[in-house]
């Protein structure tokens, strides 16, 4: 992807310089300089008109394919949102006590097997995202919490409270305490994931994507905030 853009900049500012070229050679009085030259300008003018066009084609088509990807971006990220919205409106218990452990941990990135149901639909529903897969074999990778469901999982939304909690809710949170997200994953038998979004990654390497880590590493002390 990214050396498609590299290709398609570079191209666009060819078309550009020659874009400003042909728009010289059309208006500049180049008789005040060369007469010989002014003369192969007027004999060649109507290349230069039909250069001129396809400069400005492309230049209006690259517009528009910008437009088009900044309304489907916009689109898409609206979807995206209420996704998550609908997914954090509907958390059960294992959600809830899933996402508690980035708290409980004090991480911004958990070693999760994402052949777990709970895993899985957190997966799809917007909620978490996959960063690295640690091991390919036992469908074990790194997860995150995904900035656009950060602002939502609030204390409130993973069952957790500013105040003092009574030992009763303190026993609760840690009784609920998922195993396969505390303990080290032992190898498993094959399983298929029956998800597309997940399984689709395993198809092709992921990659690490170290920014958004190290962004959510500085938001994990306001992850319930």
């Amino acid at each position: 992807m990214s050396t498609t853009n590299s290709a398609m900049r570079s191209i666009n500012t060819i078309m550009m310089w020659l874009f400003c070229l042909t728009v010289l050679m059309l208006i500049m009085p180049w008789e005040q300089v060369s007469t010989e030259f002014a003369s192969k300008i007027d004999a060649n003018r109507i290349y230069l008109y039909f250069a001129l066009i396809i400069e400005v084609s492309n230049i209006l088509a690259q517009g528009c394919l910008t437009l088009v990807q900044a309304y489907s971006k916009k689109s898409y990220n609206k979807r995206l949102e209420e996704l998550v919205q609908t997914t954090v409106n509907h958390f059960d218990f294992a959600e809830k006590a899933l996402l508690r452990e980035f708290v409980l941990q004090r991480k911004s990135v958990l070693n999760l097997p994402v052949t777990e149901p709970t895993v899985r639909n957190l997966i799809d529903g917007g909620v978490l995202k996959i960063v690295h897969i640690t091991d390919a074999e036992n469908k074990i990778a790194q997860v995150i919490i995904s900035k656009v469901a950060r602002p939502y999982i609030t204390y409130k939304a993973i069952g957790l409270t500013l105040g003092k909690m009574t030992e009763e809710q303190i026993s609760a949170i840690m009784t609920a305490r998922p195993v396969y997200a505390k303990t080290k994953i032992k190898p498993q038998n094959k399983v298929v994931v029956g998800s597309k979004t997940i399984n689709s990654l395993f198809k092709s390497p992921v990659e690490d994507e170290t920014e958004e880590v190290l962004d959510t590493a500085k938001d994990n002390h306001n992850v319930a905030a």
